[in-house]
């Protein structure tokens, strides 16, 4: 899958360090790929999910507990800018 190009828009606000996506995107959107990737019960186990703020990303992690062979909270990384994800692991 190609890369799409920045707007001219977006490199202004770049540039300019514009924050754009809030806390509250980034934890909405990290729970709707939750939900569409691995289903409505897994973002169920990771509940509750805790936002942290941190240089020019937001850390979004959950709290499942790990059990032998199962996944274990999820960490993911979202852009400020433009709410890019940048991380998404177990």
């Amino acid at each position: 899958m190609k890369k799409p190009e920045r707007d001219v828009s977006m490199i202004v606000f770049t540039a300019a360090e514009v924050q754009l996506i809030s806390s509250t995107t980034a934890l909405a959107l990290i729970k709707m790929v939750i939900t569409d990737y691995y289903g409505s019960e897994e973002l169920t186990a990771q509940e509750p999910l805790k936002v942290e703020g941190g240089g020019y990303v937001w850390k979004v992690t959950g709290s499942r507990v790990p059990k032998q062979y199962d996944r274990g909270p999820i960490e993911a990384s979202v852009s400020k800018l433009d709410a890019a994800i940048v991380s998404l692991t177990f």
